[in-house]
Parts: C-alpha cells; sequence; structure tokens
C-alpha cells in the first residue's frame, strides 16, 4: 500500500506543530514539507526546530521535502537570480538529507520571457542539472524532477522531456504531478508514466479543470482514475495530496482541512483496495 501525505502548505498559516499535528488527524501516513512554509521560512529557518517536530511525530517519518520554487528561477536569464536558485535547491537537497527524507522534489524552472526555452535556457537547464547531480552523488535522499503544466514558457511539462532528462543524470528521479499532467489532456497521465515510471519516486496528487488546477479529486470524482493508472504501473510510493486552499469559495480553516484531507485518504483507500479487488478477480480469469 501507497503512504499517503498531504503538503504542509495547505496548513501554511498555522505554526509547524499545528502543520504536522493537521496532517496527523487527517490520518495520513506522511508530510511533504516545503521549506518555503511560513512557519519555518520566514522565522528564520530554524533547522533544529523543524528536527524536533518532525521528531514529535515519528508516525510521519520518512517525510518528503519540496525545494523552494518561489522567487526562484535556475534558468532565469538574471545571472544572479539563477546563481541563487540554484544554490538553494542544493542546499535542499542537503537538507533533506540531513532530515531523513526519503524524496525530495525540485522543479526545473521557467524561461523568463512568456516564450518557449530557447537553447540558451536550456543551456542554463544543463548547468542547474549538473550541479544537481554533484551534490546528489552518494545520498540517500532520492531527487526528483516535476513534470510542470504545460505553459508556454514551461520546461519538461512532456513525457518525452522528462524521460530526456532522466536518461541524462542518473542520480536523478520522478515526481509526477497529476494535475499538470491532466492539463495536456486526460491520456497525458498514462504516458508520463509509461515513459518514466521506472524513476518515479513521487507523486503529487490532485485535480485539474479549465485552467485552474489543484482541486481535491473527491469532487470530481477522479480518484478512480489515479489509483486505477499507480496500482497499473506497480506503484508503492508515498502519494501527496497538494491541494489550493485559495480554490475553494471560502477559505477554509484548520479542522475545514483536516476533514478536507480526509475525506481525499479515504478516497483513495476506497479505490486502491477496489483495484486490488478487480486485480484479484482478473488474476483468477
Amino acid at each position: 500500500m501507497v503512504r499517503l501525505g498531504a503538503s504542509s502548505m495547505f496548513f501554511h498559516e498555522y505554526a509547524l506543530h499545528s502543520v504536522f499535528s493537521g496532517i496527523v488527524a487527517s490520518g495520513l501516513d506522511t508530510i511533504e514539507f516545503w521549506l518555503e512554509t511560513p512557519s519555518f521560512w520566514t522565522t528564520g529557518r530554524k533547522l533544529k526546530s523543524l528536527e524536533a517536530v518532525t521528531a514529535d511525530y515519528p508516525s510521519l517519518v520518512p517525510i518528503t521535502v519540496h525545494a523552494p520554487v518561489l522567487d526562484l528561477n535556475p534558468v532565469s536569464v538574471n545571472p544572479e537570480v539563477a546563481t541563487v536558485s540554484v544554490e538553494t535547491a542544493c542546499s535542499a537537497i542537503r537538507i533533506a538529507e540531513h532530515l531523513g527524507a526519503g524524496v525530495v522534489t525540485i522543479h526545473p524552472g521557467r524561461r523568463t520571457a512568456k516564450r518557449p526555452p530557447s537553447r540558451a535556457d536550456m543551456d542554463r537547464f544543463a548547468h542547474y542539472m549538473e550541479a544537481v547531480e554533484r551534490v546528489s552523488q552518494g545520498l540517500s535522499v532520492a531527487v526528483a524532477v516535476e513534470n510542470m503544466e504545460p505553459k508556454v514558457n514551461a520546461l519538461l511539462t512532456t513525457p518525452e522531456a522528462v524521460r530526456s532528462v532522466l536518461d541524462e543524470y542518473p542520480n536523478l528521479f520522478f515526481t509526477f504531478d497529476y494535475a499538470h499532467a491532466l492539463m495536456s489532456g486526460p491520456s497525458s497521465p498514462d504516458a508520463f508514466l509509461s515513459l518514466c515510471g521506472d524513476r518515479l519516486v513521487n507523486v503529487h496528487a490532485s485535480d485539474a479543470s479549465g485552467s485552474s488546477m489543484h482541486h481535491p479529486l473527491t469532487l470530481t470524482g477522479g480518484m478512480n482514475e489515479l489509483a486505477g493508472l499507480l496500482r497499473r504501473y506497480g506503484y508503492d510510493g508515498p502519494v501527496i495530496f497538494e491541494i489550493e486552499d485559495l480554490g475553494f469559495p471560502e477559505a477554509p480553516g484548520f479542522d475545514e482541512k483536516i476533514a478536507i484531507l480526509s475525506r481525499e485518504a479515504d478516497s483513495f483507500r476506497e479505490a486502491w483496495h477496489k483495484q486490488v479487488y478487480l486485480s484479484f478477480l482478473n488474476s483468477r480469469e
């Protein structure tokens, strides 16, 4: 059975202990801790405080980590922005290793201008990946690059693009964002796992519709599709519910957020067990 978790940013307005306790109260197995969670990122980034709160919630260990991405772009045309972005990603990898995390997710960056990525952008991306490759060597944490939503200036939006990067960098793994993939069409998620499933170590679970994304899958009935897809490819790693709280008509409070995540978890487990049962029936035919 996969381990279900949620992004710490869903509880972004709360103190560290409340973030972790909310995840536990939701009946989840782990947490994906975004280093930019305000109660850590804007209060001195005290690693000892994060270590202490993680130790207080052993049921969530090993956690996964998400590297900082806000205000950062390792492919930026501005060399100072690119440099600090690469350094921040590499620092996040070291922090994840120190915390004993199973996975740390990084973003590929994007072209600064809202135009298709150029050769120069891809050269900067290669420099970034080479830095990530160097810092990843010999570590136990899996460093995973995430597929992005299909925007004009985005990198790694197709299965072929992700596969190409995985082939070039042997220490790199894959974080599959289901909602990002859905934005390219209903067949896109299957294509991602078909091409890149051998390096899959983390899944971001949410739904997408129209021009918006990261909605609860229970609202659209999409949980069966995701569970079936992961089951079909034999995935057994973390599944992280990555939900945007601004997507609700009214901002959910703490208890409501727990209820939302509990429904997601119950729905996924039901869908997963259904897939197991169907596999059992098929094996008897």
